[in-house]
């Protein structure tokens, strides 16, 4: 077998993208070690790289029963319930954008209406707005009307997160599909929902799948719009807030949630990396 001759600079990149991607894993390897570890071997110093796991931090987690017995003193997570809110709000936000985000998309790739460029910068401007802008007027409001810590109210307040990306991304992915398909079906007597329905949306498929993967990503990791909103119906970033409780250190069995946290997306990207990166290419390349 021959190897191709490295150059100086070539080892140089190479010697660089091994160190970008040490900095970028350590966190995340040290995270699972802390979980991994008891509560004394987390706060040793020199830090200790060899030692005997242990799965008690995972079962202080999820055991909201018995984890008042366990050495940790007080303590009653029952993580099990925040990771099924994050599920369904999640959820429920990828299908409330998508339902109508698209058709929005849509029509500000295809229809000439007045200022409709101020109009798609003004729906995107949403999206890089402080959290809290939005957060902080609608606590009272959802108070009133019976939405706060509720699933309706916390899948339509994380449309602040989802709904401009989903329509920002499906607006380019139309605009990058040929209208003159969209024509061909009219003169052949096709009506416009005909069209949209069995032309346009099979085509937006690959990339409807990787923005929705996207915005998925973006809801489960939102965290200010849920600390504020909710209580009962707390996502799982809020509740790994509980155990930084102020005199006594949870250290382990927060790092235990975090990689609870991290295996959703981790799931996700893995089954969905195809999609992905299909959505983020998709029209690229006409």
């Amino acid at each position: 077998m021959r190897f191709k001759r490295l150059t100086p600079a070539s080892l140089f990149l190479n010697g660089l993208v091994v160190v970008c991607t040490l900095i970028l894993t350590f966190p995340l390897v040290w995270i699972v070690m802390m979980s991994l570890k008891q509560q004394a071997e987390v706060m040793t110093l020199p830090p200790r790289f060899v030692f005997t796991p242990t799965f008690e931090n995972f079962r202080v987690l999820f055991d909201a029963a018995q984890a008042g017995a366990t050495s940790y003193g007080t303590i009653k997570v029952d993580f099990l319930t925040p990771v099924a809110n994050s599920v369904v709000i999640s959820l429920g936000a990828v299908l409330v954008s998508l339902i109508a985000g698209v058709p929005a998309g849509y029509v500000l790739a295809r229809r000439d209406i007045p200022r409709k460029e101020d109009i798609a910068f003004f729906i995107l401007g949403f999206r890089f707005a402080p959290a809290l802008l939005v957060v902080l007027p609608l606590f009272s409001v959802f108070q009133t009307v019976g939405l706060y810590d509720t699933y309706l109210g916390m899948i339509w307040v994380y449309q602040v997160v989802t709904l401009p990306m989903i329509i920002w991304l499906s607006r380019s992915y139309i605009e990058d599909i040929p209208k003159d398909i969209e024509e061909a079906a009219a003169m052949d007597g096709a009506k416009p929902f005909r069209v949209v329905w069995h032309i346009v949306l099979p085509l937006l498929k690959p990339g409807l799948i990787g923005a929705s993967l996207l915005i998925f990503l973006l809801a489960w990791h939102n965290f200010a719009l849920g600390l504020i909103l909710s209580s009962t119906k707390a996502p799982v970033t809020v509740a790994l807030l509980k155990l930084l409780n102020p005199g006594v250190q949870f250290y382990p069995v927060m790092a235990a949630g975090l990689v609870v946290t991290m295996i959703v997306p981790i799931v996700l990207i893995i089954l969905g990396q195809r999609h992905l990166e299909r959505g983020l290419t998709f029209g690229a390349v006409k």
